[in-house]
């Protein structure tokens, strides 16, 4: 079975004595999301960044409270401009800011890794309207009386409440206005509700008749003419084959 958890990695432990050591802030820069798997073998905590990074995803602002920070970190189908092609997501971290790296080693260090072994959450692509989300809340006990910094924005973060806010005051009134542009559109052509304009058309010839026999001074049968088809006639207008008639 692969390892399930949330670790604290050593490049992680190493530098959050640092910081205590230096009085130093703790730099959280971002957070990333992967599709790879931490080999069996391989403590995750040795990690040094994810097996298969695949994006950049956002988090709560995180909250301190003591020796501790809570955070969620999420990942949502439209950041970054929007997935292009679903993903399994496996892995995410979070990412710290090392100020005074060891020669050799890079100044970004994965503080958290999460693995999620054999029970990785499929990420659907991005489409208008639909909106894929994966939460991790996390803790990491820092130390008393270390201090943070946010280092990226994480204001992106949504709730559901939000979403659901964005679909109704943004995407629906979209959705709606394109609906109305697409049905005035289809009632203009000549092509749409071929029964409805036929059933008008012999209303017309019907009402037609009826004026006929009362608004006009007819002494003989009164009649009208309708062209479903053309035997026996000859055409010099338009013979408009939907509406029975034909036009000049």
């Amino acid at each position: 079975m692969s390892y399930y958890g949330i670790v604290l990695t050593r490049r992680g432990r190493e530098l959050i004595s640092k910081v205590l050591a230096t009085s130093k802030p703790l730099e959280i820069t971002g957070v990333m999301v992967g599709s790879g798997e931490c080999p069996e073998d391989t403590f995750p905590g040795e990690l040094t960044g994810l097996v298969e990074p695949v994006a950049e995803g956002t988090s709560t602002v995180p909250s301190y409270n003591g020796d501790t920070i809570r955070m969620t970190v999420e990942y949502r189908s439209d950041l970054n401009g929007g997935l292009e092609r679903g993903f399994w997501l496996r892995e995410f971290c979070v990412m710290a800011k090392d100020p005074d790296p060891d020669e050799g080693e890079d100044e970004k260090v994965m503080l958290v890794y999460g693995c999620l072994g054999d029970y990785p959450q499929y990420v659907s692509a991005y489409s208008e309207g639909r909106i894929d989300t994966r939460r991790f809340p996390i803790c990491i006990v820092i130390g008393e009386g270390a201090n943070v910094v946010i280092d990226f924005s994480p204001e992106a973060f949504m709730t559901a409440e939000d979403v659901q806010e964005y679909c109704v005051t943004v995407i629906l009134p979209n959705l709606l206005e394109e609906m109305r542009r697409m049905v005035s559109e289809h009632n203009l052509s000549d092509e749409a509700h071929p029964t409805l304009r036929n059933a008008f058309s012999n209303m017309d010839s019907r009402l037609t008749l009826l004026e006929m026999m009362y608004n006009k001074d007819v002494t003989g049968n009164p009649f009208s003419v309708t062209f479903e088809d053309l035997e026996d006639v000859t055409v010099e207008g338009v013979w408009n084959q939907t509406m029975a008639r034909i036009e000049f």
